[in-house]
């Protein structure tokens, strides 16, 4: 795994999975990046309410497809959606390192203790905890930290990993396509799968 600095961009980034598949479908038809971005620049096919938060969208949409193995792309349309929404979280996951070590430190931990109930507190102890552990983290704003927590949870239930249930959100193991978990034992990739699924 690329080790990546730590970094609270996804204050400003939305989860964007009709992007993601947007882009993606641009790409199957035999786009190039430079002409997706220029498609955006001059029809916003990713249908942004700005020029500025087109250019944000395509450049993290962008990446997030980059980071991901050709393998996993390729699968993307043979997926129902939701594993096409695990394909976009696995992009983000391996783009945001600060994110994957909640997930990885999270949600995984809560799967394996079977902890039912979602609580905003996990993150603050997360925060917290990571506070102690890197100097960056630590010199973020408790409004940044609490930006940071409202941005992955919005991660989560838009992935379908938090749901609703009598009006209280609980932890959701994916059922992950069996295509898509094939890849993900990769050694590269292994470490996302035991976050996903709980593996010790």
């Amino acid at each position: 795994m690329k080790m990546l600095k730590y970094s609270a961009g996804a204050v400003s980034k939305g989860f964007w999975f009709q992007e993601f598949k947007k882009y993606l479908e641009l790409l199957q038809e035999g786009k190039t990046d430079k002409e997706i971005k220029g498609l955006q620049e001059s029809e916003n096919v990713l249908l942004a309410p700005s020029v500025s938060y087109g250019k944000r969208m395509f450049g993290e949409v962008s990446t997030r497809i980059k980071a991901l193995p050709g393998e996993i792309i390729d699968l993307f349309f043979s997926l129902n959606i939701s594993n096409q929404k695990l394909t976009n979280l696995l992009g983000i996951m391996m783009t945001d390192r600060l994110f994957f070590e909640y997930m990885y430190e999270t949600y995984r931990e809560a799967l394996i203790i079977g902890t039912k109930d979602f609580e905003d507190s996990s993150a603050r102890i997360f925060f917290k905890n990571k506070s102690e552990q890197s100097d960056k983290v630590a010199q973020y704003t408790e409004e940044t930290k609490g930006r940071l927590a409202a941005a992955y949870k919005t991660y989560l239930k838009e992935a379908n990993l938090i749901v609703e249930n009598n009006g209280i959100l609980v932890y959701n193991k994916p059922i992950i396509d069996i295509k898509l978990e094939s890849e993900m034992k990769n050694p590269f990739l292994y470490p996302y799968l035991r976050t996903l699924t709980g593996v010790l």
